[in-house]
């Protein structure tokens, strides 16, 4: 039988400086232990987005958990390019690392 923890375990087993993979881009992401990261502040987070990145990406670009991202696209979908991560990598203060 397998053996389940709670969403706050899940994130604490997740050390600053970890790399962290998401997988999907907008509706796929796991928002509710991206939420918890953040909650428990998480820093310097090294994601990988496969094949890219979206919401969740954004929330922990923004909250400042994540330090870097390899991806091939990071955006909203429909609507368009991440907010938090254009806004922080126009200002020079997060650094996208090109996976093409």
């Amino acid at each position: 039988m397998p053996e389940f923890v709670s969403l706050a375990e899940a994130a604490g087993l997740v050390p600053d400086g970890a790399t962290v993979a998401l997988a999907g881009n907008v509706d796929m992401s796991p928002l509710a232990l991206v939420r918890e990261l953040i909650r428990q502040g998480r820093r310097d987070l090294r994601l990988v987005l496969v094949p890219g990145g979206g919401l969740a990406a954004d929330l922990l670009i923004g909250a400042g958990v994540a330090v870097s991202a390899e991806f091939g696209s990071l955006h909203l979908g429909e609507y368009g390019i991440a907010p938090a991560f254009k806004r922080l990598v126009e200002a020079g203060r997060f650094r996208p690392l090109d996976s093409g």
